[in-house]
């Protein structure tokens, strides 16, 4: 549900989608991001063009997803900054005196794209758990 969260914010489910950036498919992984996870996972005839298959892209997004959740011990809104704006703003953002309450780190991201993108991940993600998980309301996890 996560996963399925953030590629409604990224692509809108479009697996051909394209930035501005030139990040690409549903997940919309930048072609370096691509090569560095295609490196990772070995990979060894790996292309950027594949970012546009959707089985490929969801593979390589989740993966980075899943870094970013690590990385950050799965402080949603730290890993959702870190895979819009990468982890070294989100690092910054973090080590804003009171970042550890979600709110006051969403006034510490300077992007405003990368603050409505956090809210509008989050918000995507308690949905989904409201309709597909069960939950009693939409929220977040603990």
């Amino acid at each position: 549900l996560l996963l399925l969260a953030l590629v409604r914010q990224e692509s809108f489910f479009d697996p051909r989608a394209k930035s501005p950036a030139g990040a690409l498919g549903l997940s919309q992984v930048l072609p370096s991001t691509g090569r560095s996870i295609a490196d990772d996972l070995n990979l060894i005839d790996f292309s950027v063009d594949q970012l546009l298959h959707a089985e490929l892209n969801l593979r390589f997004g989740a993966y980075y997803l899943a870094e970013q959740l690590s990385g950050f011990d799965d402080e949603l809104y730290l890993a959702f900054a870190a895979y819009n704006a990468g982890p070294g703003a989100a690092i910054r953002w973090r080590d804003t005196p009171g970042a550890s309450d979600g709110d006051i780190f969403l006034e510490a991201v300077e992007f405003i794209e990368t603050q409505l993108y956090i809210r509008f991940v989050a918000e995507n993600y308690a949905i989904y758990r409201y309709l597909y998980a069960g939950e009693p309301s939409p929220s977040l996890p603990d």
